[in-house]
């Protein structure tokens, strides 16, 4: 009855950490909890009924055009070379591993992953049948078993700056040398970045697509999780290639 793809999906495990994170006595470093005296308190009644039926109505599914224009802006001033149309609004990163998970995998498709990753990634590429390839992240990046690597594999999802689980951040000749090998085999690159704002005393490197010149790419950042964590607001940027696909797969549900 169920589809078959069924059978690989198991319980998760950021919701099994969040559930003892909420018992009595805890304090967790372990999930991605905003303090709660951060959220935005918002005063409904202060703001003009025209704003407030509009953000509750229904809107393009790429997300607000003056918004991605925004967005598009900002990407640029980090090195971008991105348009509007390259831009697309989700509801959260995890909506975009969804996206990526349909549009590239097929049963046994191999993806190269660092070696520890984000743990809702795996479950999603999994889950549509991935084969996983990995690459350890301990010191740095082990260019040699990357280069080795990357032939074999139709993609590839790093996390350059501040790794999750480990931290690790790729020093900016990482970046440019893992951007080479990229280009060299046209591994298409899905580049998480979700911690980007997190660093705080010099500007964090340049994403690492910014160094790409002819492989595919897909990039996504949180921007804004302090409104409420139901509305987490994150930003999908890809190869125009890409542009089509991921319209019409986010309009489809």
């Amino acid at each position: 009855m169920l589809a078959r793809r069924i059978e690989r999906l198991t319980s998760s495990l950021v919701r099994d950490i969040l559930a003892v994170a909420q018992q009595p006595g805890v304090i967790s470093f372990a999930g991605g909890l905003p303090a709660s005296e951060a959220l935005l308190s918002l005063d409904l009644a202060a703001l003009p009924a025209d704003v407030v039926k509009s953000a509750l109505q229904y809107g393009p599914s790429e997300g607000e055009p003056q918004l991605r224009e925004l967005i598009a802006q900002r990407m640029q001033a980090i090195g971008f070379n991105c348009s509007a149309e390259q831009v697309l609004i989700l509801n959260g990163s995890q909506q975009g591993i969804d996206l990526v998970s349909k549009l590239m995998i097929d049963e046994g498709t191999p993806v190269l992953v660092e070696e520890p990753a984000y743990l809702a990634a795996l479950q999603s590429f999994r889950l549509l049948g991935a084969d996983l390839r990995t690459l350890p992240i301990a010191d740095g990046v082990d260019l040699v078993a990357l280069a080795d690597q990357l032939p074999q594999v139709a993609m590839a999802y790093l996390t350059p700056t501040f790794q999750n689980p480990s931290g690790y951040c790729y020093s900016h000749a990482e970046r440019k040398a893992v951007a080479e090998l990229l280009d060299t085999h046209g591994t298409c690159l899905f580049e998480d970045d979700p911690y980007r704002e997190l660093a705080y005393d010099t500007p964090a490197p340049a994403p690492l697509v910014s160094h790409l010149t002819s492989a595919p790419w897909v990039y996504q950042r949180l921007v804004q999780q302090n409104f409420g964590t139901g509305f987490t607001l994150g930003l999908f940027d890809c190869t125009s290639r890409f542009n089509a696909a991921f319209g019409a797969l986010k309009a489809s549900g």
